[in-house]
Formats: C-alpha cells, sequence, structure tokens
C-alpha cells in the first residue's frame, strides 16, 4: 500500500499537471485570439482598398473630388474599419491579459517546497 511519500508525490504532480493544462488552454486562447485579430486586420484593409477604389471611381467620373459627394460614397466603410479597429484594441488586451498572467510552476523532484529551476543552478 502506498505510503503519504507517494501521495505527496501524487498530488504534485497532479498540480503541475493541472497547471500545464491551463497554461495550454490560455495558450489555445491567445491563439485564437490572435487569429482573429488577423481576419478583422483583412477585413480592415477590404474596407481600406474600398475606400481607395470609390475614392478614385469618383475622381475619374468627376476629374475632381467633391468632400461631400465622397463622404457620402465612404463613410458606411469608414464606420466599419472603426468599429474594426475598436474590436482589435479589445482583442489585443485580452491577449495580453492572457499572456501577462505569470506561470508558477514547482518543483516535483524533491527538492524542497518552492524549489525553482534558478535554485538549481
Amino acid at each position: 500500500m502506498p505510503g503519504p511519500g507517494f501521495d505527496n508525490i501524487f498530488n504534485k504532480m497532479k498540480e503541475v499537471t493541472n497547471k500545464a493544462a491551463s497554461e495550454t488552454n490560455k495558450a489555445a486562447k491567445a491563439a485564437k485570439l490572435k487569429m482573429t485579430v488577423m481576419s478583422l486586420n483583412t477585413e480592415k484593409t477590404r474596407h481600406l482598398q474600398t475606400v481607395g477604389q470609390r475614392t478614385y471611381t469618383l475622381f475619374i467620373e468627376n476629374q475632381s473630388i467633391n468632400g461631400k459627394l465622397l463622404q457620402e460614397k465612404v463613410l458606411e466603410e469608414l464606420k466599419q474599419i472603426e468599429r474594426i479597429e475598436e474590436r482589435i484594441k479589445e482583442l489585443e488586451a485580452e491577449v495580453a491579459e492572457l499572456q501577462g498572467q505569470p506561470v508558477n510552476v514547482t518543483d516535483v523532484t524533491g527538492g524542497g517546497e518552492g524549489t525553482s529551476p534558478e535554485d538549481n543552478r
């Protein structure tokens, strides 16, 4: 029958495994958020290209740029860009929060409580 030492090692291993799973989960969430940011940046680029294309088309049609007419043609695209930029900021803050949480790893090799890799140098 295993003794208390075995239980202690088992509990430490379980704790380390749980921490590793938690860190893996955080890393996966951060990666997913980063992919969403990349998609939003692609969408933003598409809207910017649309603004440019509409501006150029307006210039070609009139050989000048009428500010009021231009605004009417591109206002919705500009609003979409603003919404995308706000969402990107929110997602980047979430990523920073996920990545900013410290990782606390306990040495389970029996070197003592709170032993860290720095102590073994």
